[in-house]
């Protein structure tokens, strides 16, 4: 979610794990970068609060990466940030827009070698996407759609960024608006989908993160 503030223009600061998109100069978002605190709560807090006002925040937010619900996300409301969800529908895995890597996407994908997308890590996850696609069906919807509603239902402070390279797939996860999920249906889905398996990223990637 992003808003205009008078005239300054937007900058973006990008780290690992999160994008902070305040309204600065240019010369500001040269700022240094601290990828191994930003993601945490009261750091964003003391940003907010005493260097520059932050509009958005940029994280990695679906059914199987809910790590902000602990820290990061209550502290975005505490201050009126908004939180732009990347890989909404877990880099496609959640959509069963594919389930063996290594025969279904391209060499040189990073998905193929992922942790939760390789060995017993990539069993255990099958079993995850199987669970969403069995709840997607019961409402007549994919399971795309179901993750993108999830997301949505969580609050009017996330905007999920899904991508795509197809217009069908877009089609579809436009289509996701229309699905509606009361408090039920979202405590049922929680309690019943499996724990993911596997980190988000391989070791060096994870060493730039902290949640």
């Amino acid at each position: 979610m992003t808003r205009r503030v008078g005239s300054s223009s937007v900058g973006a600061q990008r780290i690992p794990n999160l994008v902070a998109i305040t309204t600065s100069s240019r010369r500001s978002c040269s700022a240094r970068q601290r990828s191994s605190s930003f993601s945490k709560g009261p750091y964003i807090s003391a940003v907010s609060r005493n260097v520059h006002p932050i509009t958005a925040v940029q994280s990695e937010y679906s059914l199987w990466s809910r790590d902000i619900d602990r820290e990061v996300l209550p502290t975005l409301r505490e201050l009126g940030i908004g939180l732009v969800a990347y890989s909404p529908i877990g880099r496609g895995f959640l959509a069963g827009r594919f389930s063996d890597p290594e025969r279904e996407l391209d060499e040189g994908d990073f998905r193929r070698s992922g942790p939760r997308f390789t060995g017993e890590n990539l069993r255990h996850n099958q079993e995850l996407a199987a669970k969403i696609r069995e709840l997607a069906e019961e409402k007549g919807v994919t399971s795309g759609q179901l993750a993108l509603a999830w997301v949505l239902a969580k609050g009017e402070d996330i905007v999920p960024i899904p991508g795509t390279k197809r217009v069908s797939y877009l089609e579809e996860n436009w289509a996701a608006r229309d699905v509606e999920l009361s408090g039920d249906d979202l405590e049922r889905i929680e309690a019943e989908l499996p724990q993911v398996a596997g980190e988000r990223y391989d070791r060096s990637g994870m060493a730039t993160l902290n949640h």
